[in-house]
């Protein structure tokens, strides 16, 4: 189960980094790497306009 849980992370993390790379972000593939899923998904949202 914890391998599961762990792919599940990777590929989460894989998607915002994907993600976040083909947006106008100012981080390098490599910097976005070393930050925690947390982390992403906080990038992740602040690059996407809000419709307010």
């Amino acid at each position: 189960m914890t391998t599961h849980l762990r792919r599940g992370l990777e590929r989460l993390k894989q998607f915002y980094i994907r993600k976040l790379t083909g947006s106008d972000t100012l981080y390098s593939s490599a910097e976005l790497q070393s930050l925690t899923i947390s982390e992403l998904e906080i990038l992740y949202k602040k690059s996407i306009p809000s419709n307010k």
